[in-house]
């Protein structure tokens, strides 16, 4: 199947399926709002849509507006609890809540972006604004930059994440640098830190799972956090690096077993 594109359309079926599916993740939407944000002919776009409604994966409204539908949903339940990451990190990152009071979370890195896959929010943290499946540019949050920092292909990742958010009447050149300065950092004392880098007002500590090389390793970190001042980040780091070891001992106690 081609995955070439012809005037930035793509013309895989795949990858314009993809591009209406992650649309429709921020929201209902009318065909006139599908079609503008992802590109795609307005003919094209209709056919997908009503295939997509057809098949359970969207559901459509008598106002004519398509959001996800059960399919969808189903999916999403079905990827969470296959994740053997998300069994076993979730029962450490409950007793730390409720233990520290304060909120953590799991994450991935996907195409420049954090991913939010589980929360447990802490009781003297109070409301933070991140969300499971939230995606967030990484080079903003602290465990987003630690997976960057830490990952083979840290030098490629973090310059098209830090491209679209910081280019601008000084160039690029010169935020690259900061950056890879700022990973360097990162590297040198095993954490990232995020002082309302992507959320005015909130700070976090973001550690790694485990080493780069393994499947459970720097494919995903925890951080934590609170607002501004309430912690300090060079403390956070010790505590949080043995919830992520508790973490690791336990993927690979299972793994063990299960080969």
């Amino acid at each position: 199947m081609s995955t070439s594109r012809t005037d930035g359309v793509p013309v895989s079926v795949v990858d314009r399926v993809s591009l209406v599916l992650e649309a429709l993740s921020t929201g209902p939407m009318t065909l006139a709002k599908v079609t503008a944000r992802t590109g795609l002919p307005r003919s094209s776009a209709h056919r997908l849509l009503e295939q997509l409604a057809n098949a359970g994966w969207l559901a459509r409204s008598p106002e004519q507006t398509y959001e996800l539908g059960v399919k969808a949903y189903e999916m999403g339940q079905a990827a969470l609890n296959q994740n053997r990451l998300l069994q076993h990190a979730r029962p450490v990152m409950h007793a730390f809540a409720q233990r520290t009071g304060i909120t953590i979370q799991l994450g991935v890195v996907d195409r420049g972006d954090t991913v939010y896959l589980t929360k447990i929010n802490g009781r003297s943290s109070g409301p933070t604004p991140t969300a499971v499946g939230q995606r967030v540019p990484a080079h903003l949050t602290a465990l987003g930059k630690v997976v960057m920092a830490f990952s083979a292909v840290s030098g490629t990742s973090s310059a098209r994440g830090l491209h679209g958010a910081t280019e601008g009447k000084h160039g690029i050149p010169s935020a690259s640098s900061r950056f890879e300065e700022e990973m360097a950092l990162v590297r040198d004392r095993g954490a990232a830190f995020d002082r309302g880098e992507a959320f005015p007002g909130i700070a976090c500590v973001g550690v790694s799972i485990g080493p780069p090389d393994h499947m459970y390793g720097n494919l995903a970190a925890l951080s934590v956090c609170a607002p501004v001042g309430t912690f300090d980040h060079q403390k956070m780091v010790a505590p949080l690096r043995m919830v992520a070891g508790e973490i690791w001992q336990r993927c690979v106690a299972a793994d063990l077993v299960a080969h």
